[in-house]
């Protein structure tokens, strides 16, 4: 009996994906989740007590790896050896890369649909973590800038792997154009900081 459940649930996940994907949390409806996985309504309160629980059980394990992947850039900044921001970058790019490459499409719906939910902060977040392990890293090599360009810079870094990662299917072609995006994003981006406007 413990298998069925675990097989309901694993359905109506699957469904609730499908119906994140498609509608966003505002637009999705848990009738149709429901529906989708072969249960009635009633049958799905029983697993989850509301879509904000379906939700939140659908994009967690993205967003708590994204979180640890901040937290890990955070030791990556500390230290005495100052080892630049595109080295910083890189490293934030490839664990962008991992969490995307087992949870691609929960990290697309929490970064795009997730407006109505209790995540509907998540780029404003990231981009605030992804910022601040930026001002230090410059920091470190003795550059103060501007606030409103790290963020900038952060936002756009952010989603911009998130857009690459979705629509850049061939692999080489994916390496390639992330290279680039960093490179467009990052070098020399110390000496445009400080350049006098």
């Amino acid at each position: 009996m413990q298998y069925q459940k675990e097989e309901v649930r694993a359905r109506i996940l699957a469904a609730a994906l499908d119906e994140f994907e498609q509608h966003g949390y505002l637009g999705a409806q848990v009738r149709r989740i429901a529906e989708r996985a072969g249960v009635s309504t009633g049958n799905l309160y029983r697993y989850f007590a509301s879509k904000d629980d379906i939700f939140d059980t659908i994009v967690r394990a993205s967003y708590e790896r994204i979180a640890a992947l901040m937290v890990e850039a955070a030791s990556f900044c500390s230290g005495s050896q100052v080892r630049g921001i595109r080295s910083l970058a890189r490293h934030l790019a490839l664990g962008i890369m991992a969490v995307y490459a087992t949870h691609g499409r929960q990290l697309a719906i929490i970064h795009e649909k997730s407006i109505g939910s209790r995540h509907e902060d998540f780029l404003q977040t990231v981009t605030a973590m992804i910022h601040e392990r930026m001002r230090i890293e410059l920091a470190r090599e003795g550059i103060v800038a501007d606030d409103t360009l790290l963020s900038l810079i952060a936002a756009g870094f952010f989603s911009g792997m998130v857009v690459l990662l979705r629509t850049v299917e061939e692999p080489v072609r994916l390496q390639e154009l992330i290279s680039r995006m960093l490179v467009f994003f990052f070098d020399d981006l110390e000496r445009r900081l400080m350049e006098p406007q």
